[in-house]
Order: C-alpha cells, then structure tokens, then sequence
C-alpha cells in the first residue's frame, strides 16, 4: 500500500491517491488500510477484522426535516397521529423517514433538545413524548416539533 503514497509531504493543490480496487482485488488487509472499491463505489477501511464502509460515494447523503405542532393533548406523533405544521386536524403528521431507532434522529420543541428515552420514546414510525407539547400559538412558532432524520446515514 506504501508505494501509492509517494511523497511524504502534501503541497498545496497536490492530493494522495487511494489505491482502486475491485472487492475480489482487496487485499487481505491489514488494520488502517484505505482503499476505494470500485464494486461497491466506497471508500473502504481495514478495522483490524474486516473491510468496513467509511463513505458511499455512489449516493449523496442528505439529512431530513419534519415539522409538526403541539396541540396541547397529544403525546403521540408520526403514523398519521399528531399534527403537521400548520394543519387543523390531528391526524396528518407522518415521517418522511422511518427511522430504525430513536438515536437515528435529533427532536427539538420549542428549539429545546429532546433526549431519547427520556423525553420521548421512539417505535415504528411514532414518537411518544413523556409529557405533551405545547399547543402552538399560531404566530410565533414556539412550540414547533422539530425532527431531523437520516443522521445514521452520514456515516455509512
């Protein structure tokens, strides 16, 4: 691996060149090794046991925001239970994306952080608060749910 790194100081506007290979090309590998697999389009790293995912270069990651309003009552969101910014029922909030876990997204109230498992649980597609919302006022936004999904994804 040693002969593609050829010098050992970098220069402005020169860039180190990680070696291409297919997965059947990968060397057996040995613990910090990088490679790029063009099979799979990743860049690759050697944990020390396996080839692990470092970055997919074949997709762009992108993070996701959902919006929905307190009512005042209701402690269950996402599943078509709760309410989407700025709607008058109760039955329209649904995640764009559904999470595997609760730690694969971040929920702020009101812009104040909601830790998961203590301020709300998180499974199936729904998120129950601990204690409910506030009714939002219609004008200042203030107690806005927040949600912001696809955290997960930024280190595949």
């Amino acid at each position: 691996m040693g002969r593609f790194v050829k010098n050992p100081e970098l220069t402005q506007g020169s860039a180190v060149e990680i070696p291409n290979v297919t997965t059947t090309q990968r060397p057996s590998g040995r613990n910090g090794q990088i490679i790029f697999n063009t099979t799979t389009s990743t860049y690759q790293v050697y944990n020390g046991s396996q080839w692990y995912n470092v970055s997919e270069a074949s997709r762009e990651k992108s993070i996701t925001v959902d919006r929905f309003q307190g009512d005042g009552s209701t402690t269950v969101f996402g599943d078509n239970s709760g309410g989407t910014l700025g709607s008058t029922d109760n039955t329209s909030a649904v995640l764009s994306v559904i999470p595997d876990a609760a730690t694969d997204m971040v929920i702020f109230v009101g812009g104040i952080y909601q830790a998961p498992g203590t301020n709300y649980t998180y499974s199936g597609g729904r998120i129950t608060f601990g204690s409910i919302p506030p009714a939002n006022d219609g004008t200042s936004s203030g107690h806005v749910i927040t949600i912001i999904h696809n955290l997960q994804k930024l280190g595949e």
